[in-house]
């Protein structure tokens, strides 16, 4: 009840501040018919009737209290920040993906032509249509109100979880894992979707307690979300794709935490989880299996697969020194098709190849820049849910942006993370327009947006 009373607060802030301005205007108008009735009073050489258009005014504001209610709507609040560096990393990854995959330079294009014909527009126009079709779900999500996001949780996971399963059961081999459906001249990834799926489920489930009862004390909420968590979990591992899972994993616990949970009940998971991995060490992996985690984990072991890849991306970005090599020049090793896979899970390489380490860190100060305002609109959000969202989302991205570029670095195992808004695909673009859209929609309805 009390958690319940403190909501219904935070939603009518803004009531109650219209309603504290109309009292001021009126106590200041009462005060105006007293200064004046007095100087009347006192006025023995002139007698007149005191000035009553104060005092009907007043009366009137009274009266049409009583009788409407107060209009609390206020404009739409655009997000011109994340509009602006969203655009910039979108516009920024469609010029170094045209880079990556052009034709090697050598010096001699002294014309317009000459050059125009040594780029590969073939990625590009796709990641266009990507684009394209990304801001038809993002443009949606940001206009409405995120709690109408509540109705289609339930159907949005059942489908994600059909997906999953019908990979799992029937699906083809590629890069090492399960995760693609080829539709013809493309591919989609239903894990992509499922991660944004997964931030909406658990973040209405994790606030309805919330909202009840406080932070989460109980064992039985805790499984619940537990549950939810671990069905597309273990489905992604299943398929190989321990990048992914790594992903939903720290959605979880960011969630959790949003929430305030009990830090027994994450030691407990954490201990399960640990016996659990050594028990399907022992028992249920098979050794090919069993390789392929000693690979993931220690990428050197396969010097003619990931590991090296990875050797490869590290020389690229350290021949790019300080200031890089520049975009569309002669000698580049990534035009080379030096590293493999240039246009997604490596193109960081190729930035820093590029643009050197200075631009490089550039590039990660803007996604810095990103996800501190997406905290900050996680802390200004009217309820628990808006706040379980963002938060969802922003360690989503980070925990893209963290793998990606240690992966080229040679820090963290090859998963094959894309970088979010510049790496080529459709199914990580559209996952990150939608978290775009879903952040956008919490920062127009916090501190008194308008809801549609």
């Amino acid at each position: 009840m009390r958690w319940t009373v403190r909501s219904i607060l935070r939603r009518k802030s803004v009531e109650c501040r219209k309603l504290c301005c109309e009292a001021m205007r009126i106590k200041a108008d009462c005060n105006n018919v007293m200064r004046k009735s007095s100087a009347s009073a006192t006025g023995f050489a002139q007698k007149t009737e005191p000035d009553a258009a104060p005092a009907k005014r007043a009366r009137y504001i009274i009266g049409s209290m009583n009788k409407r209610p107060i209009r609390t709507k206020a404009p739409y609040r655009v997000d011109i920040i994340t509009i602006v560096l969203v655009a910039a990393l979108v516009l920024f990854g469609l010029v170094s993906l045209l880079n990556v995959l052009s034709d090697p330079f050598d010096g001699t294009e002294t014309t317009f032509a000459a050059f125009w014909d040594r780029l590969n527009f073939q990625f590009f126009s796709r990641q266009v249509a990507n684009i394209l079709i990304s801001l038809a779900a993002l443009i949606p999500l940001a206009i409405f109100d995120y709690d109408k996001y509540k109705p289609f949780t339930k159907v949005a996971y059942i489908v994600c979880i059909v997906l999953l399963a019908l990979l799992v059961i029937a699906g083809e081999n590629t890069r090492g894992a399960l995760g693609w459906y080829n539709l013809g001249t493309r591919a989609f990834q239903p894990s992509e979707i499922t991660k944004v799926v997964l931030i909406v489920v658990l973040s209405k489930a994790a606030s309805d307690i919330y909202d009840r009862r406080g932070p989460i004390s109980k064992l039985s909420d805790f499984l619940r979300l537990f549950v939810y968590f671990f069905i597309p979990f273990l489905l992604v591992i299943l398929q190989n794709d321990f990048g992914t899972a790594m992903v939903m994993l720290i959605i979880f616990g960011g969630i959790l935490f949003c929430v305030r949970i009990r830090w027994r009940y994450v030691i407990g998971g954490l201990f399960a989880m640990g016996v659990g991995g050594i028990v399907s060490w022992m028992v249920v992996l098979t050794d090919v299996q069993k390789e392929r985690i000693r690979v993931f984990l220690d990428p050197t072991r396969n010097l003619e697969g990931s590991g090296l890849n990875v050797l490869h991306a590290k020389q690229v970005i350290g021949s790019g020194g300080f200031w890089g090599k520049g975009y569309f020049t002669k000698g580049t090793l990534t035009q080379q098709g030096y590293v493999p896979i240039r246009h997604s899970d490596f193109i960081f390489s190729g930035i820093g190849e590029g643009l050197g380490f200075f631009g490089a860190m550039m590039l990660i100060i803007v996604f810095f820049l990103l996800l501190f305002h997406w905290l900050h609109t996680a802390l200004t959000a009217r309820d628990a849910f808006g706040r379980c969202l963002v938060v969802g989302c922003t360690v989503m991205l980070a925990a893209h942006i963290f793998e990606n570029v240690a992966m080229n670095l040679g820090a963290m195992p090859v998963t094959g993370i894309p970088l979010p808004f510049i790496s080529y695909g459709g199914s990580n673009i559209l996952a990150s327009f939608a978290c775009v859209g879903i952040a956008m929609s919490v920062y127009a309805r916090a501190a008194g947006g308008r809801q549609l």
